[in-house]
């Protein structure tokens, strides 16, 4: 197949998701969904970025386990099982999301065989790359973070004249918590990366240099690192911004 869930799927069945759904702006840091939420929507990332976090138990700080972009589906595992939330959503920039109830995309997968295999071959990528990046949990910090940083230069990096740009809104707390480290030695190693030449680093933002190697089997396939583009989903009448949200919520 390839490509994206929505770029998989006909101009008509794009159309028919935004009849199904609304648009919904949340600015950076906000909350798209809690963990143990109830049938939580499904939500089409239009823009921006997510990063998914999970608390192991009440007493614990929330560990991100994932991050999405640009025409990525949150929620989708929720969804097909019919459960609650496992995870929580945050928004690290600035995002739209097409926001579509659980058990309506559900049965909108049911009637199209065509969108069903292409929300499963998403879901397979997914948790295909959630298992390669566990398999670093025992490496060294310095090989979890370039392995990290690798997944996100190829994943979301954005080619420029000298470098490639991981924009993306973490900070160096956020990429502690996603490979499991503390601040501090993420700090550390950033800085080493920093004076070795592979890496700038600006608010929020990475300049990558130079090739980063990450001390195991490739992530992926080389390949040049690319942006994203989704097909565009005009919003309708349904619209709804963030702020009109929150305002109806009280």
């Amino acid at each position: 197949m390839g490509g994206t869930f929505l770029e998989v799927l006909t101009e008509r069945q794009r159309r028919r998701l935004i009849d199904l759904g609304r648009h919904v702006d949340y600015t950076a840091g906000a909350n798209l969904a809690n963990q143990a939420e109830p049938a939580p929507p499904v939500l089409i990332l239009q823009s921006g970025y997510v990063k998914a976090q999970r608390t192991a138990q009440g007493d614990t700080p929330p560990m991100i386990v994932d991050l999405f972009g640009a025409g990525d589906v949150l929620g989708l595992e929720d969804c097909l099982i019919g459960w609650s939330s496992h995870l929580a959503h945050v928004a690290t920039k600035p995002v739209r999301v097409l926001e579509i109830p659980q058990k309506t995309f559900r049965r909108f997968l049911q009637d199209n065989k065509q969108a069903m295999g292409a929300a499963a071959e998403a879901l397979a990528l997914r948790l295909r790359r959630r298992d390669i990046a566990l398999g670093f949990a025992p490496a060294k910090i310095r090989s979890r973070l370039t392995a990290f940083l690798v997944r996100l230069q190829v994943v979301y990096g954005i080619p420029g004249e000298d470098c490639v740009v991981i924009d993306v809104g973490l900070n160096h707390a956020d990429i502690a918590s996603a490979i499991g480290a503390s601040p501090a030695s993420v700090n550390t190693e950033m800085v080493k990366l920093k004076n070795e030449g592979y890496l700038t680093t600006g608010y929020k933002t990475i300049h990558v240099k130079r090739q980063l190697r990450e001390d195991g089997p490739p992530l992926f396939p080389a390949k040049e690192a690319r942006s994203r583009r989704i097909p565009q989903m005009k919003p309708r009448r349904r619209e709804l911004s963030r702020a009109s949200v929150e305002a109806r919520a009280v």
